[in-house]
């Protein structure tokens, strides 16, 4: 809706009153000129403007979720909405009793996996010096059996038999041996990568169970204030700003810390007024804390979309973004605002009051003033933005016209 200024608001109340007294009979005929409340045609910029609440946000911000851990989030803390922190203050924290048993469980399994490796180590070099040392004994065997051939050269053909069948049988036995020892070995290797791969198990669950701990504490990474935002309560459809106690899941939006040095207005427009406001327009803004101040802005984003409103289904809307130019401390996150967006502009154009405009069947006209009083004359209108009207044809700059239909008296 378009904005009324004061000026039009002293106007109205003042056509109110005079129709009144008119119709009272307090003012005469003859006495119309000197008691007729009137206005100039003015010549100048023209502006048709479109209003609309909304709500203050930044521009960029840093969203605080809830970390991706399983089990139960429960929040026991929150900071203060709307206080300041530093870099390393705890903003959130969540119940880690569930997780620092964990930690502990998990710790555990991790050092009983690690000292089945102490244990396997020892006995595999156990294992490998029994198996060098029959290596050893067997090769010691062999070169016995082979002295003893030498010897049985000078014996019966039975002697020198039986020392070659001794040497094959030491052979044998050195050659098992050495095959145990390299079984062994292809064993000793696939156990300890199992022992490895446990251990690399349960080191991953302990870093995920420490990882999952500590993400449990959230600390401000910038220095700035804290936004709560809304959550769907656990168990409800109903939505309210976290607080503590809240059980979340995880990846859930909980707070905000905006960049307070670049603010933008959020709105919604309605699909019958989507067509009249485009990206690059300008906008004043007014918050409802500061009625005062007005802040400049420009139309960022008009949603190409429409939207079901949350309460209210067969209602679409668009969203709306509003940059606010420059930056001032009173401009916080969450503050109610009104968007006035001028949608049309003219540099120069002739502008009366809408209230001193007449229509009559087909006619379109005024009363102006004239040296003999007032005279009816008709005006081609243009556009107008709900408290001003442009006048295209019959009217010129610093004519008098009458702001009361005059045809009543």
């Amino acid at each position: 809706m378009p904005r009324l200024s004061r000026s039009a608001i002293l106007v109205t109340a003042g056509v109110v009153i005079v129709g009144v007294v008119l119709g009272s009979g307090a003012l005469s005929p003859e006495k119309i000129d000197q008691s007729t409340p009137t206005v100039a045609v003015t010549l100048g910029a023209f502006e048709v403007t479109h209003v609309e609440a909304g709500e203050l946000r930044a521009a960029r911000d840093e969203k605080v979720v809830a970390p991706r851990v399983h089990g139960q989030l429960k929040i026991v803390h929150l900071y203060p909405e709307g206080a300041r922190v530093e870099v390393g203050d705890l903003i959130l924290q969540f119940d880690r009793e569930q997780h620092a048993q964990e930690v502990k469980d998990n710790a555990g399994g991790l050092e009983r996996a690690k000292a089945e490796m102490r244990k396997t180590q020892a006995q595999q070099e156990r294992r490998r010096a029994e198996l060098a040392m029959k290596v050893e004994q067997k090769t010691a065997a062999r070169d016995l059996a082979h002295i003893s051939l030498q010897k049985a050269q000078y014996g019966s053909p039975v002697e020198r038999e039986e020392a070659q069948i001794n040497i094959e049988n030491a052979e044998r036995a050195l050659t098992q041996a050495q095959t145990d020892v390299e079984a062994q070995q292809i064993i000793d290797r696939v156990e300890m990568t199992n022992r490895e791969l446990r251990i690399a198990h349960r080191q991953k669950n302990y870093d995920r169970s420490l990882s999952d701990y500590e993400r449990l504490s959230v600390h401000a990474t910038r220095p700035g204030i804290i936004v709560y935002e809304k959550i769907r309560k656990r168990g409800t459809d109903r939505r309210g700003k976290v607080t503590e106690g809240d059980v979340v899941w995880g990846g859930t939006s909980l707070l905000t810390l905006p960049e307070l040095d670049s603010m933008q207005v959020y709105t919604q427009v309605g699909e019958m007024d989507v067509q009249r406001v485009a990206p690059g327009q300008t906008a004043m803004i007014r918050l409802e804390a500061f009625p005062g101040p007005v802040f400049n802005g420009v139309v960022r984003h008009v949603s190409p979309m429409a939207n079901e409103l949350e309460y209210a289904p067969n209602v679409r809307v668009f969203e709306m973004v509003v940059d606010i130019t420059g930056q001032d401390d009173r401009l916080y996150p969450g503050m109610s605002a009104s968007v006035e967006v001028v949608v049309e502009s003219f540099p120069e154009a002739l502008s009366i009051p809408l209230a001193a405009m007449r229509r009559q069947q087909d006619r379109t006209f005024v009363y102006r003033r004239t040296d003999d009083g007032f005279e009816d004359i008709d005006v081609t209108p243009g556009v107008d933005n709900g408290i001003e009207v442009i006048i295209e044809e019959g009217l010129s700059e610093g004519d008098i016209i009458s702001l009361t239909d005059l045809g009543l008296l």
